[in-house]
């Protein structure tokens, strides 16, 4: 019989992590779920483990592929699956018992593509850092691109109708760091995005998280743009200017701090005033008026 849910996880040396993980959608109040998950050509145990517990869990399959990235397991899964709505979990996030069947509550109070919900933030020992994630709910097209606030957290928060996958299509595997949000943009572009005021699942900190990697932010957030501007996604050329300045700042801030790479910050920045000067300007106001209040 068909589920009614489909739970795809992507699945790469996720050993310390992978357990709680499956767990948690085990545990879910929504019992009609099928779990699928995609072994990415891990190198550790982790097989050993998941096959055990679908042995004793018909909802539960697992399947090995050569390594090819996170997009191309989250797309065999996806093809692999069957169910009426669709979740993408990380491998090291964890849900709570409620997070399915308040999204499927959600979906049935208005005419939604997609709908998110808040996370807490854990480390890697699942201990609360005392922050959460938060998105925004309706037409976030304008949101998305201009880069301005969280609109959807990520792709564990997100519960997704299958109809929709299928009209917008799966994940870019061109992109690695930038796949979950030019998925969302997509869906963002054509659906109203709905979201649960609750918290529904972790989101986990930890060494190997992806979106350390600056080289393939700055590649990927460059092409989606870049794609953006083709599909005339901004609407007008001087909301266009004003969201790739926004990039370039993001980029400049990136460099600067985490990439360690202060040249490049001032190369980003340098391209940010160029297209949009007023948006830079108003920044640096801002930001000194601050220093001046707080001293």
């Amino acid at each position: 019989m068909t589920p009614l849910i489909s739970v795809i996880i992507p699945a790469y040396n996720s050993a310390p992590f992978i357990r709680e993980t499956i767990a948690g959608v085990l545990q879910q109040t929504e019992r009609d779920l099928e779990v699928i998950v995609i072994d990415d050509g891990s190198t550790d145990n982790q097989r050993e483990y998941i096959e055990a517990l679908a042995a004793g869990d018909a909802r539960v399959r697992y399947y090995y592929q050569p390594n090819a990235g996170v997009c191309a397991a989250r797309n065999n899964g996806f093809r692999k699956s069957s169910g009426k709505f669709v979740a993408f979990l990380d491998a090291d996030d964890v849900w709570l018992p409620n997070n399915l069947a308040l999204k499927l509550e959600k979906f049935k109070s208005g005419d939604y593509g997609l709908v998110h919900s808040a996370a807490i933030i854990i480390d890697e020992h699942s201990q609360p850092q005392g922050k959460e994630m938060s998105g925004k709910e309706g037409n976030l097209v304008a949101g998305l691109l201009a880069l301005q606030e969280t609109q959807v957290p990520g792709p564990s928060s997100i519960l997704v109708k299958r109809d929709v996958v299928e009209q917008v299509g799966v994940f870019d595997e061109i992109l690695t760091t930038s796949a979950d949000y030019e998925f969302f943009l997509r869906v963002a572009h054509q659906f109203t995005i709905g979201k649960v005021d609750a918290v529904t699942w972790k989101y986990r900190i930890h060494a190997n998280n992806m979106h350390k990697n600056i080289a393939r932010m700055e590649h990927d957030m460059l092409y989606v743009f870049g794609r953006a501007a083709h599909q005339k996604f901004f609407g007008s050329k001087a909301f266009e200017d004003e969201c790739f300045a926004r990039l370039y700042l993001m980029l400049a801030a990136s460099w600067a701090g985490d990439g360690k790479s202060l040249m490049k910050g001032l190369r980003w920045g340098w391209k940010s005033f160029v297209k949009k000067p007023s948006l830079v300007t108003n920044i640096l106001v801002q930001r000194s008026k601050r220093v001046v209040t707080r001293s």
